[in-house]
């Protein structure tokens, strides 16, 4: 068996395998929240098998994002 699908544990978290989704701009969330297009895209990665996924950057002010359509943390709405 290859490497590649073989379990993988970090201190207390163990991945089933080690197949890593980067973290991609997708630019499609409407005023810092994520929406269906994120629920789409990423949950293909997962039902894929993909043994982590990690989000895009989420800004923690409006001035940080870099597009208008970045995720954001900075409204209690979205934490």
């Amino acid at each position: 068996m290859s490497t590649l699908f073989s379990p993988l544990k970090i201190k207390n978290i163990e991945l089933k395998n080690r197949i890593v989704v980067s973290p991609m701009c997708e630019y499609s969330s409407q005023d810092g929240f994520a929406n269906d297009w994120h629920l789409v895209h990423l949950g293909s990665f997962a039902t894929g098998g993909a043994g982590l996924i990690i989000t895009e950057a989420a800004a923690v002010s409006p001035e940080g994002r870099i597009t208008f359509a970045d995720l954001g943390l900075y409204k209690d709405e979205t934490c």
